[in-house]
């Protein structure tokens, strides 16, 4: 398994669904989400009715959550994949065992509510123990799973192709006696959890594009950019230079070691003190909110579509783990 990645700044960004099948083989292509609504934008931000003071956002809700996978939500959902490929394969006649997913090393600081951290580390007595490191330090890369060797035959029962450079295929073929289904047990697990042999496993596409974007729009907001800003003159006072705590978090100099060193130490908890003194978390947090609110009306009946397919694949999932 690999080691727990090191808190940087691409934990400001989604985490990508990883399911544990063959290289190639995870997920498919198609998102009828996507085609139903393209994301729409208005110019003028919008308005912040409060500001809560905040030291930590990762018990808060936001939004797009509804719309998203929660950590639990998408154990299950790569678990009764794996789980449903394999029993498919089984039926083909072949011993097929990939790496069955289990629950990522998750830090105290990682938010309940969301599989990414949106905001960066946010528990100063974490920050000043381990800085911008995962608790425990970071091994490094650790041992990869071994890579699965398959026959052609097996491949053509796991992806419905019969040309090993082909992704996925109509299946068709005979293999051991059956018929192979379309794109394969892949295929058919997909099937079963989608309703479609090339529909989306996890997050529609368009959910994942607003919680990007509403990211990127909170973060150039004037409202974030001035307590960034009051946030960097704290900074200053410590003797560290830093524009904004994502410049802070994703500083190569933390990727040296896998432990903290003693200044990676000082500028965290010193990053920690200015984000309590600035209440930066709280700003940002609600105008992330306020983004997320408004993206989610402006494409309303392309989220409410999501939000009923999300809902029907957890079920789903659940349904196929119970057996």
């Amino acid at each position: 398994m690999p080691s727990r990645p090191r808190r940087s700044a691409a934990l400001l960004l989604a985490l990508p669904l990883l399911l544990l099948l063959p290289a190639g083989c995870a997920g498919t292509d198609a998102d009828p989400s996507r085609d139903a609504a393209a994301p729409t934008r208005t110019a003028v931000p919008p308005q912040v009715p409060a500001v809560p003071v905040l030291d930590s956002a990762n018990d808060r809700p936001l939004p797009l959550d509804a719309y998203l996978l929660a950590p639990a939500q998408l154990l299950t959902v790569q678990q009764a994949q794996a789980r449903l490929t394999t029993a498919c394969m089984t039926r083909f006649g072949f011993d097929f065992a990939p790496p069955q997913p289990s629950p990522p090393p998750r830090d105290s600081d990682a938010p309940t509510t969301r599989v990414d951290g949106r905001y960066g580390p946010q528990n100063a007595a974490a920050m000043a123990k381990w800085g911008y490191h995962p608790e425990g330090g970071d091994p490094g890369a650790g041992a990869q799973p071994p890579r699965l060797e398959l026959s052609p035959e097996m491949t053509t029962a796991l992806r419905g192709a019969s040309d090993p450079r082909q992704k996925y295929g109509p299946g068709g073929q005979s293999v051991n006696g059956r018929t192979v289904p379309d794109r394969g047990c892949v295929g058919e697990a997909v099937r079963t959890l989608t309703g479609s042999a090339d529909g989306r496993i996890g997050d529609a596409q368009l959910a994942e594009d607003l919680k990007f974007r509403t990211l990127v729009d909170s973060q150039k907001d004037a409202r974030t950019a001035a307590v960034f800003a009051r946030w960097s003159e704290c900074m200053k006072e410590s003797g560290f230079d830093y524009p904004d705590p994502v410049a802070a978090l994703g500083d190569k100099a933390w990727q040296d070691g896998p432990t903290p060193s003693p200044r990676e130490l000082r500028v965290a908890t010193a990053d920690a003190a200015c984000r309590h003194r600035t209440n930066l978390v709280g700003v940002w947090y609600s105008v992330d909110s306020a983004y997320q609110e408004r993206a989610i009306a402006e494409n309303a009946a392309a989220m409410a579509q999501i939000r009923t397919a999300l809902h029907a694949q957890v079920d789903a999932a659940t349904a196929a783990l119970k057996g």
